[in-house]
């Protein structure tokens, strides 16, 4: 990807003054590791992804703090940052569709998603679906059902949900809950907290047709299937 050189110069000049020592900066164009530093006795490595580039200033302000040292916490105008521009980022070029699997022995993961986004969405979200995990049941404390990764539109479903005792409506809910991700974003809330769910989200969420029989059913069947497990829905 190009990058604007004549900006990450004068970007690498400011950080550097602010610091009052070597900076070795890099730009990358990376799809989760946004911002990295290291401080070394001789200089500060600081790789940024490019939307840095176009950072406001109180932005910069504040990550100039940060790589001084002084708190290991990055303030919340940098974690509101971040979180708004994963949100712009679109890596979905980057997939092989045909490595994608939605069609499994139980359910085609495909099919389901259509049908979910004729019914509940104004307009086709342009989302891709895939299958994920080997399908087994686990002895895990943690379940994840379904996943969403934000930069490269893509839902993925744990395998283990493609078994004829998960209803048909459980999967649907589970892809319409990563669906609703990426319709209601997370975001870095006045703290500086991330909030995954935020009150559209929990809202629309409900307004699934089977939504009361989902969370009935996984209370009712959660510790014959998962050992006591904890399960959750994730984002990425």
């Amino acid at each position: 990807m190009f990058y604007d050189q004549h900006k990450t110069k004068i970007i690498h000049h400011k950080l550097e003054q602010s610091l009052g020592k070597k900076l070795l900066l890099k730009i990358n164009d990376n799809r989760s590791t946004l911002l990295s530093v290291k401080w070394e006795p001789s200089c500060t490595r600081v790789s940024l992804h490019h939307m840095f580039l176009q950072a406001p200033r109180d932005v910069m302000k504040a990550l100039t703090c940060y790589l001084r040292g002084g708190n290991n916490r990055l303030d919340p105008s940098i974690k509101a940052f971040i979180e708004t521009g994963i949100q712009s980022l679109d890596y979905s070029h980057q997939l092989d569709p045909s490595k994608l699997q939605v069609a499994g022995k139980v359910y085609h993961l495909q099919e389901l998603y259509q049908q979910i986004n004729e019914t509940y969405f104004d307009r086709p979200l342009g989302l891709r679906i895939t299958w994920f995990g080997h399908g087994k049941r686990t002895t895990s404390r943690r379940v994840t059902f379904g996943l969403f990764h934000d930069a490269l539109r893509l839902i993925k479903i744990n395998r283990l949900l493609d078994h004829a005792q998960f209803p048909e409506y459980f999967v649907s809910y589970v892809i319409y809950h990563e669906m609703l991700h990426y319709v209601y974003p997370a975001y870095v809330d006045e703290t500086g907290r991330k909030q995954i769910h935020s009150p559209s989200f929990k809202k629309q969420e409900k307004k699934f047709k089977y939504y009361r029989e989902a969370e009935q059913w996984i209370r009712e069947n959660q510790s014959l299937l998962f050992k006591g497990s904890r399960f959750h829905y994730g984002r990425s």
